[in-house]
């Protein structure tokens, strides 16, 4: 519990657009409800697998979900934005500003000596429904939280020189 109100500690402390810090995070703990979102993730990475083609995902099984012992939703209001909103096509302040939160999280997760993933493979309004999320609330991401049961592999990066453009 310690370790968890510290990953959620910096999540609320993540810097976001005005300060407005729009995040909610739902804590999932309960079995059954960690089990209804694994299935529904399983037809949701079938579906991918068919359309994409990618053998990689046929390959991807999800137990994690339900074995984890912590899953976090970051929520949030899309009313609750920036400035930005009033620019046209725009408006996504508040999902930039999870993103801050849920990066925070993880890095929090890896101090406290915890392995950490940031999953996006769901169909939202199915994990809306399992959560019972009002409609207008829009669920940015799950955190699956718990102890590696084996030791992490390193995760190979690009070369700096690949992602650097300098204008001058």
């Amino acid at each position: 519990e310690e370790k968890l109100q510290s990953i959620l500690d910096a999540g609320r402390w993540a810097p976001s657009v005005m300060n407005i810090q729009p995040w909610r995070f739902i804590v999932i703990k309960d079995q059954e409800v960690k089990k209804k979102i694994k299935e529904t993730c399983e037809k949701t990475i079938s579906f991918l697998h068919q359309e994409s083609g990618w053998k990689w995902l046929g390959k991807y099984p999800v137990d994690f979900l339900e074995q984890a012992p912590i899953l976090i939703a970051v929520t949030a209001d899309p009313k609750n934005t920036g400035a930005e909103q009033f620019l046209p096509g725009r408006g996504e302040g508040y999902a930039f500003s999870c993103c801050a939160a849920v990066q925070n999280m993880l890095l929090a997760a890896h101090a406290e000596g915890l392995a950490g993933l940031w999953y996006t493979l769901y169909e939202k309004e199915d994990l809306k429904a399992i959560l019972q999320l009002p409609a207008e609330i829009d669920l940015l991401s799950l955190i699956v939280i718990g102890y590696a049961s084996k030791p992490l592999k390193e995760v190979p990066r690009k070369p700096l020189n690949e992602l650097i453009t300098v204008i001058e």
